[in-house]
């Protein structure tokens, strides 16, 4: 690299004295700080790194020498989307891509010689004629994933990222509340934005929703690594012991899926009635299907068709959850 940053200085001698550039060697000096690092970096670290070199210049001046450096194809600007205005080194025929981690900050380089060709070879079949790109990719660094726990709460979500919903906390409210919704334990969720004091946008199979930060904190889930790593294990989510609570509620359901009942609570009427419809312990329900919005719940018990508001099933304790086949 040593060599490439000397021939970077030799050719911008010869540039910008061909050119006329004032101030040549305040210029030089910026060039000399901004090639001491690999990093990305915005004017203002710039400037910092030459006071701490004792070179006292002004930020304008610092940003304009690096606008020059960017015209004479010495320097690129890239903005994330933190929208800071940050500067790299171009290197003649080095391209490379980024994968940005929006917690930490870190900023990755990359380069693949399969992903560039393929560019090539899907802009000529569209007959489009590539002049430049770039990929930036968003996501979390190995060292952040690696900081997360395994089961955590949903207001801690990035934007973009999947989960699975491992339980609720909060009480019956909460798991009534998210069962009216489609929120249910083994569902998948995408977090479609998360917006200013931690309100959250996601996705449930083809519904949006928005919650405040309080209520996805009583969401519990899977980060998307951890289903990654254990794919072939969430795949059966509901059968896996590991993964699934022992005990949900018949109301965590989802349509397709069967259970065994091992308590029925509520008041003493509603109680009687639920134990009438057959709802009794050891017995199979399976989830048939739910409502245009999600409430009731039409279930099978012992061969009969039962229909059960949200509420109602809220009472029902099942486990042994699969998916019938």
């Amino acid at each position: 690299m040593n060599i490439i940053h000397e021939q970077e200085k030799k050719q911008f001698k010869k540039l910008f004295r061909e050119q006329g550039v004032d101030q040549f060697d305040k210029r030089f000096q910026v060039l000399e700080s901004f090639l001491k690092s690999e990093s990305h970096e915005s004017s203002q670290e710039i400037t910092k790194r030459l006071n701490q070199d004792n070179i006292f210049l002004d930020l304008d001046f610092v940003t304009e020498t690096m606008t020059l450096l960017c015209k004479f194809g010495f320097a690129n600007t890239v903005k994330f989307n933190d929208g800071i205005l940050r500067y790299e080194h171009r290197h003649l025929g080095m391209h490379h891509d980024h994968m940005v981690c929006i917690k930490c900050e870190k900023i990755i380089e990359f380069k693949d010689e399969k992903i560039e060709l393929q560019q090539v070879h899907i802009a000529r079949a569209y007959g489009f004629q590539m002049l430049q790109h770039k990929m930036e990719i968003y996501g979390l660094c190995s060292k952040c994933l690696d900081n997360r726990s395994f089961v955590m709460s949903l207001a801690l979500a990035k934007q973009g990222e999947f989960f699975l919903i491992n339980k609720f906390q909060g009480g019956r409210k909460i798991q009534i509340r998210c069962a009216s919704m489609g929120i249910k334990i083994g569902e998948t969720i995408e977090v479609i934005s998360v917006q200013r004091g931690g309100q959250l946008v996601i996705a449930v199979g083809e519904s949006r929703f928005i919650l405040g930060r309080g209520f996805a904190s009583k969401i519990m889930v899977y980060p998307s690594n951890k289903i990654s790593i254990y794919s072939n294990e969430l795949n059966n989510f509901a059968d896996n012991k590991k993964f699934c609570c022992p005990n949900i509620l018949l109301s965590e359901m989802k349509q397709g899926q069967e259970g065994t009942i091992v308590k029925v609570s509520g008041k003493s009427v509603l109680r009687r009635r639920l134990l009438e419809m057959g709802m009794n312990r050891g017995t199979k329900v399976f989830v048939e299907k739910y409502a245009p919005l999600k409430d009731p719940i039409e279930l099978v018990v012992k061969g009969y068709h039962v229909s059960l508001r949200v509420k109602e099933a809220a009472n029902i304790s099942v486990q042994n959850i699969k998916c019938r086949k």
